[in-house]
């Protein structure tokens, strides 16, 4: 129940940065304000659950009596969701290509750790593969022998990278450093963990769940296209 509880309130504040990336809200400074009630208390939105209890545990409460747990099985389906959702906003700023290099930034569930159980992450580096990016993977915690992608220093990942995306909170990415930005072929950074923050001065553009809507008026980046956000 405790996981579950967990699950459920993950998925609302994820459904609430949908909603807030479709009508042009910036769900961040929206949660902070409702979490001065104090008997509110929201999570921050993020590309998924992951972990074996929280994305587990759900499913054997919903198997017990699945007519009963639509709010329980919903929230899975929004969870379930998100790495789709990430994969969507990746595509406003890069068409898949071939040519397209997108360099990934953590494949851990969460921050710190080496865990990849459940992790939405890696599905979202499977996914971006699958759609036809050239996907680099980088991980200072992750085995290279607990996941099914090649993993690189930071360095060879932006190396040339069309756009970062960031998937999990590690203390390494809190702050990316211009000198590593300005190995990319384009300096844009998809934070989906809400984490980063960028040297003073940085030519770099960053989106996160506070900015999401101005993807909408963005050009994709396209195969032919000298488009520099």
């Amino acid at each position: 129940m405790e996981n579950t509880f967990r699950d459920v309130n993950i998925a609302l504040v994820n459904e609430l940065a949908k909603v807030s990336a479709a009508i042009g809200v910036d769900v961040l400074e929206a949660i902070r304000l409702a979490n001065k009630h104090p008997r509110v208390r929201l999570h921050a939105p993020g590309p998924g659950v992951g972990g074996h209890c929280i994305a587990v545990d759900p499913y054997f409460i919903i198997e017990k009596a699945p007519d009963l747990t639509p709010l329980i099985a919903t929230a899975r389906h929004v969870n379930r969701s998100m790495p789709f959702f990430v994969l969507e906003q990746v595509g406003k700023l890069v068409e898949p290509h071939a040519a397209h290099k997108v360099a990934v930034f953590g494949l851990a569930y969460k921050g710190n750790v080496d865990d990849v159980r459940e992790s939405p992450a890696l599905e979202i580096a499977q996914l971006l593969t699958e759609q036809g990016y050239r996907v680099y993977a980088h991980d200072p915690h992750v085995r290279r022998e607990a996941v099914p992608f090649e993993l690189y220093s930071a360095e060879d990942a932006l190396k040339g990278a069309q756009c970062a995306v960031v998937l999990t909170d590690h203390d390494e990415f809190k702050l990316l450093p211009e000198s590593l930005l300005r190995l990319m072929a384009r300096q844009v950074v998809l934070d989906t963990k809400n984490c980063v923050r960028l040297e003073e001065g940085s030519a770099a553009v960053l989106y996160n769940y506070g900015n999401l809507h101005r993807l909408n008026t963005v050009p994709a980046l396209a195969v032919s296209s000298g488009f520099r956000a």
